[in-house]
């Protein structure tokens, strides 16, 4: 079964060649490409998805990956917490294969709706030659394969985007359950290439507090400069975006500034209980 991909580039290849010569052959390739397109079932974008996130979540679940975003935290737990994890993997699954068919079905559309009106506008093969439009037909030609190309290139797209929510996720479920009092934000920015985010490139390395985790709540800590982490948008949560955090569980990796002249008394009784 031919690609959709490879199908419009066949069908522009044949008008290039034949030119416009009736309604018919319009019509003949419009259902070829259609057919193309509809090949590709809702299950294949499943068994896609699966298999990609599910070689995510096993780097960070089945190897432990994401313990290095959690300082102190043990493989005990990750394997305690597996049910949770899981259920975040099958929700990621079911959003990227509703994400991918929507963008598929528009970027198709798109594609048919510029190929019929450029196939329509050709002359006649005899007429080409004559008319001097081949520079202008092949230059429209290419804005059209690579419409197609789009189709495959936003799919990708999506599976990559998806694979850093579910771990951010991942890492949401970990903290929560764990009772971490802060996270350190980490940016890409550095990356040569990467399109980062000026504000997000800002947050790298600031400490955000978790609002209403257990030191707070006794006193132990207060928000930074940097505030609470719920105020801003999550790691993830934008398009695109690759930035990390590692959480904080412990008093004594909390920035002193965080830190309230109680919890600094504990912190000194906790030590002489040593």
């Amino acid at each position: 079964m031919k690609t959709f991909t490879r199908t419009v580039r066949d069908a522009v290849k044949f008008f290039l060649r034949n030119g416009y010569s009736s309604r018919e052959a319009l019509e003949r390739w419009q259902s070829i490409i259609r057919q193309a397109a509809e090949s590709e079932t809702a299950d294949d974008y499943m068994a896609m998805v699966t298999r990609n996130l599910t070689k995510a979540y096993d780097l960070q679940v089945g190897s432990a990956g994401a313990l290095k975003r959690h300082p102190g935290i043990s493989r005990f737990t990750i394997n305690y917490l597996e049910p949770k994890l899981r259920a975040e993997l099958d929700r990621r699954i079911m959003a990227s294969v509703n994400l991918i068919s929507l963008n598929r079905k528009k970027a198709i559309d798109t594609t048919l709706s510029r190929f019929s009106g450029w196939a329509s506008s050709i002359p006649s093969a005899d007429s080409i030659a004559l008319t001097g439009i081949q520079g202008t037909m092949r230059e429209t030609a290419t804005h059209i394969q690579k419409s197609a190309e789009k189709v495959d290139y936003e799919a990708r797209r999506v599976m990559i985007d998806q694979n850093h929510k579910l771990i951010a996720n991942i890492d949401n479920v970990i903290a929560t359950s764990n009772n971490a009092i802060a996270a350190e934000w980490h940016s890409h920015w550095r990356q040569a290439g990467y399109d980062y985010r000026k504000d997000h490139k800002e947050r790298d390395k600031q400490v955000y507090l978790i609002r209403g985790n257990w030191a707070q709540k006794n006193g132990y800590v207060k928000p930074g400069t940097a505030g609470y982490l719920d105020a801003i948008t999550q790691p993830g949560e934008e398009v695109f975006c690759r930035c990390y955090v590692t959480y904080l569980y412990n008093l004594r990796s909390i920035p002193e500034d965080m830190r309230t002249q109680k919890g600094n008394k504990f912190m000194a009784s906790m030590s002489r209980k040593k």
